[in-house]
């Protein structure tokens, strides 16, 4: 079996759907499914050339929508070589230009080509939490209208549905009216077993975040977005250290452990204003640090030396992070 995935991006910094076809696709690989992905990056992206399997990149992608020229006649001469095409995400040209290639080889062949099953993988995109935020009333308008006019097509055209989990199945039905896809099918997700520890991983780590050296400290590794519910847990930590004792604990382990903040999107609006808030409070600047994003063996290594780790996440289909 072929299978051919379309996403966004296989940028790491972009979340979580790129990191789950990294983990899926090797393991596929072992049981005879072949994989290629299509992708919206520019071709000579470093990231892209660190991984096993194919991937096309027809990018680069141009404004937020992620439009490229190249997708549809990309897909056009490629389709009818696949069993199986999943779109991964929603929302973005990605799922349109699938659609528009559809109709085009069907409208231009006069003799009847085998096309490849279509299924729709949201990855939490279809979460209800996205049309009920306070701050996303504007957002919510414009997926109504993109729901109406384009989406809804992308959904209830295809073969089917995959998600991570239960939750998410059932949750994916309340936001958007009509809402009748042909399946749901509940695949599950998973992430790869980490690495045995080493040494290295500590040192990788460290380099990222000198200020951490000789503290104990909680770790948040996610998005820096506003999904994943940065400001409460830095306001809640401000309450905690505001009733710590002023004097120093005799017991390092009694004090409470720094913050470690990783991820990409410290370049967001959203990102800037929590370094901001961090940097504006006396009892979060010596506290809390940001080393950006952690990737390969300085990731394992703020997992192994952290004390606990935390994501207040308003919502998650399946938090990769949480399960590694």
């Amino acid at each position: 079996m072929k299978v051919l995935r379309i996403i966004p991006s296989m940028d790491p910094s972009s979340g979580g759907p790129c990191q789950g076809l990294r983990n899926i696709i090797p393991e596929l690989e072992k049981l005879g499914i072949q994989n290629e992905v299509v992708c919206l990056d520019d071709p000579s992206a470093e990231f892209l050339c660190k991984d096993t399997f194919t991937i096309h990149a027809i990018g680069p992608a141009k404004n937020p929508w992620r439009y490229s020229a190249g997708m549809v006649p990309w897909l056009v001469d490629n389709l009818p070589r696949f069993d199986v095409v999943i779109i991964h995400a929603l929302w973005l040209y990605h799922g349109y230009a699938l659609n528009k290639a559809l109709r085009q080889i069907k409208n231009r062949s006069s003799e009847k080509i085998k096309l490849p099953r279509i299924y729709v993988m949201p990855h939490g995109m279809l979460d209800p939490y996205f049309q009920k935020t306070e701050t996303r009333k504007l957002k919510a308008l414009r997926n109504w209208a993109y729901w109406k006019f384009i989406e809804s097509k992308v959904v209830n055209n295809s073969d089917g549905l995959l998600f991570t989990c239960e939750s998410e199945l059932l949750l994916a039905r309340e936001p958007f009216k009509p809402y009748h896809p042909k399946k749901e099918i509940n695949i599950g997700y998973g992430v790869v077993a980490p690495p045995a520890f080493q040494e290295q991983m500590r040192e990788a780590f460290l380099e990222k975040c000198p200020e951490i050296r000789g503290e104990h400290f909680i770790l948040f590794l996610s998005r820096i977005h506003e999904k994943k519910g940065i400001d409460h847990l830095l306001k809640a930590y401000e309450k905690i250290k505001e009733r710590q004792p002023k004097e120093p604990a005799n017991n390092h382990r009694e004090s409470l452990p720094k913050l470690v903040i990783a991820g990409p999107g410290l370049d967001t609006p959203y990102g800037k204003q929590m370094q901001l808030l961090v940097e504006l409070t006396p009892s979060l600047r010596e506290s809390v640090f940001f080393p950006d994003m952690l990737t390969g063996p300085a990731k394992w290594g703020a997992f192994y030396a952290s004390e606990a780790f935390i994501l207040p996440s308003h919502q998650e289909n399946f938090g990769i992070a949480v399960v590694e």
